[in-house]
């Protein structure tokens, strides 16, 4: 469901309806006995109604009479959820006031470090092979690890939170490192009422037994360890296979921290998605992971100007995702059905989000790391802002393209990836991302109702049946 501020800012207005139409950002689909599953991408509601209720109240067209008499359950549902909404409100309006309101929020301060640009393997498809290639795989100094942990304890006064996110070149080459700094500041943020949380993302070949206990002391919410499909891709610098080893560190790792497991998708490979899955359990992987998702592989722009790598088109991606999804989950592994979309745009574009590279250069996308001419600064005390580096990024506005303005699922996905847009145009174009996020977005509503209409009607905050008992009750 959506949050409650999006919730009461949706509602604010419902005392000026004349007319409830159907909102614009409404995605239906259809489910079986005569249902459809409807998600409003603006504020994450999912309703489960009858496809005569649909008709009635959400089809293109209808507007319904914002008097009392003319009020039902059904009707109050559908207003609650934001699936109705007052005909005078503009809602692309309320969308950028939202998106100017998250990222413009004082409160929080995001920090993603790359300790290191240097890495153990080599994938075609890395964000960093650019620069690791121009032999800029730099490696923070102790020196400059006192700098990161002034800059990030000046930046975090006064907020009510820290969010870290520790990333690459692969940052467990610096493990030590990241342990330092993490030592230094959790009873910083702990003192001065921050809340502490930190992500890391790794290839999880250097997950040792001596470096998960290193990080187990850092307060991570999870470790995104990455896989791929077909396995081969995924090798050392030797061209020698890291699967196996990835998923032997794993049995020690995942039963100590919260482990995500990311499978990027190169090209289709059913024998070695189920080889994959064979793996997992019977390492009993699939009782200690967390979660496990698929991910889609593009060129990125520094990778690509070094050695061009031929993704697969993004309605291609959804396809195989939605099938290895099913499989995964029927075989008991950790893929969850359930549907979060982020609702708010890209953290490059948040004005208190900052990328530190090893160097102490400051940047607001990872993939623009070890890039000098795209720094907006640096951590060093009185270095100067370039804010031709770092203004375009805060004025982005992802809501100019008449033809997102026209997609119902805006409001998730605020017409795509920022940095794609500004730095490889045409690229969404030729991955084909919107024909292929929208038929993602389709299967996992139909994956995340499906869910839930097996479960127990109580048990689920997210689908509501209008007219129901149950729809009452909430």
């Amino acid at each position: 469901m959506g949050s409650r501020q999006e919730m009461t800012m949706s509602k604010e207005f419902e005392s000026f309806a004349d007319e409830w139409v159907p909102s614009r950002f409404n995605m239906a689909v259809d489910l079986p006995r005569g249902r459809k599953a409807v998600f409003n991408s603006f504020n994450g509601s999912l309703v489960v109604i009858t496809a005569s209720t649909w008709r009635r109240y959400l089809k293109a067209g209808c507007a319904i009479p914002a008097r009392p008499q003319a009020s039902s359950d059904d009707v109050d549902v559908l207003c609650s959820t934001g699936l109705l909404v007052s005909k005078s409100v503009n809602e692309l309006d309320l969308l950028r006031l939202r998106d100017q309101t998250a990222r413009f929020n004082n409160g929080k301060l995001g920090v993603t470090v790359a300790p290191t640009l240097a890495c153990n393997l080599s994938c075609r498809y890395c964000f960093e092979s650019g620069v690791q290639k121009a032999g800029h795989g730099k490696t923070l100094t102790r020196d400059r690890e006192d700098e990161i942990v002034r800059h990030i304890a000046v930046s975090a006064r006064g907020k009510r939170s820290l969010d870290m996110s520790w990333f690459g070149g692969e940052p467990l080459l610096t493990a030590e490192a990241i342990a330092r700094i993490s030592s230094r500041l959790i009873p910083a943020c702990d003192q001065a009422g921050v809340k502490y949380s930190a992500v890391l993302a790794t290839n999880g070949m250097l997950l040792s037994r001596d470096v998960v206990r290193l990080l187990r002391e850092c307060r991570l919410k999870f470790v995104q360890v990455t896989v791929d499909i077909p396995a081969s891709e995924k090798r050392d610098r030797l061209g020698r296979d890291t699967a196996g080893q990835v998923l032997n560190n794993l049995v020690f790792a995942a039963q100590r921290l919260p482990v995500h497991l990311r499978i990027n998708i190169v090209r289709d490979d059913k024998a070695g998605f189920d080889a994959l899955y064979r793996q997992l359990i019977r390492r009993d992987l699939h009782r200690h992971l967390q979660a496990l998702f698929f991910a889609y592989v593009f060129d990125p722009e520094c990778g690509g100007r070094h050695a061009r790598f031929a993704a697969m088109t993004y309605p291609a991606y959804a396809r195989i995702a939605a099938r290895e999804r099913r499989k995964a989950r029927a075989l008991g592994l950790p893929v969850h059905a359930d549907f979060r979309p982020t609702q708010v745009g890209c953290i490059a574009t948040d004005r208190f989000n900052m990328v530190i590279g090893p160097d102490g250069r400051l940047f607001k996308c990872t993939e623009d790391i070890g890039m000098a001419e795209r720094a907006y600064g640096s951590i060093e005390p009185g270095s100067p802002v370039k804010l031709n580096n770092l203004v375009p990024w805060l004025l982005y506005d992802g809501l100019q393209d008449p033809r997102c303005v026209r997609c119902p699922i805006l409001a998730e996905c605020n017409g795509g990836c920022p940095h794609i847009r500004r730095f490889q145009p045409g690229q969404l174009e030729a991955m084909r991302y919107c024909e292929g996020h929208l038929q993602e977005i389709k299967d996992r509503i139909r994956e995340w109702a499906t869910d839930h209409l097996g479960r127990s009607p109580r048990r689920s905050a997210t689908i509501v049946e209008p007219g129901s008992k149950e729809s009452a009750d909430r």
